[in-house]
């Protein structure tokens, strides 16, 4: 529980740093939202390795079953969060280097937003998965196992809906200047075109 606890202040952090300005353009909005995802994932690698960390740690220091698998879980979960942080660290870097469209700038913001609401939903199944494995754990063949691996999911689940709330709403916090900076694809009954919002 203090790992979420430190972690919460790490996703308050990220939100909180989040930069207003009303005279942002389309390249501005683009770097911000870059850099808002970069410093998510330095808190979600963060989490991860001390979930690996305090896993193995807890794991190898203990013989009663359901503490064991709670922390071997958390190491499991801790190395694929900390190897996803790590991949879009290096995604970051390479994005800030690159020259795209600024129709293709507003599509990533908005498909940045998808992905962390898409995750949301993920980290509910994880949590209900958890209480599940935790509610039927004595008609297992190994009740203290799955109630361990339980926990875990629902520890995880809950610290990673917290990640992804924090960080759809700090890209959602730029959404006013998005819509009266950047351009958006619209169909009319002659074709395709560009509309800047002003």
């Amino acid at each position: 529980m203090k790992f979420l606890y430190v972690f919460l202040l790490c996703c308050l952090y990220c939100f909180s740093n989040a930069q207003q300005n009303s005279t942002w353009n389309i390249n501005d909005l683009h770097r911000q939202r870059i850099e808002t995802n970069r410093k998510g994932m330095w808190v979600l690698s963060g989490w991860g390795v001390a979930n690996m960390g305090s896993g193995i740690i807890g794991a190898l220091s203990t013989q009663n079953t359901e503490v064991k698998a709670f922390h071997t879980m958390n190491a499991l979960w801790g190395a694929v969060n900390t190897g996803i942080g790590v991949l879009a660290l290096m995604r970051a870097k390479k994005e800030k280097g690159l020259s795209i469209p600024d129709a293709d700038k507003y599509k990533a913001y908005k498909n940045v937003k998808k992905l962390y609401l898409i995750n949301g939903g993920l980290d509910l199944l994880y949590m209900g998965t958890g209480a599940f494995l935790r509610a039927r754990a004595d008609r297992a063949k190994n009740p203290a196992r799955n109630r361990g691996y339980g926990n875990s999911l629902i520890v995880q689940g809950a610290g990673l809906l917290l990640f992804d709330v924090t960080m759809y709403g700090s890209h959602q916090k730029q959404n006013r200047y998005w819509k009266k900076a950047a351009p958006e694809l619209t169909v009319t009954e002659n074709g395709m075109g560009m509309v800047y919002h002003f």
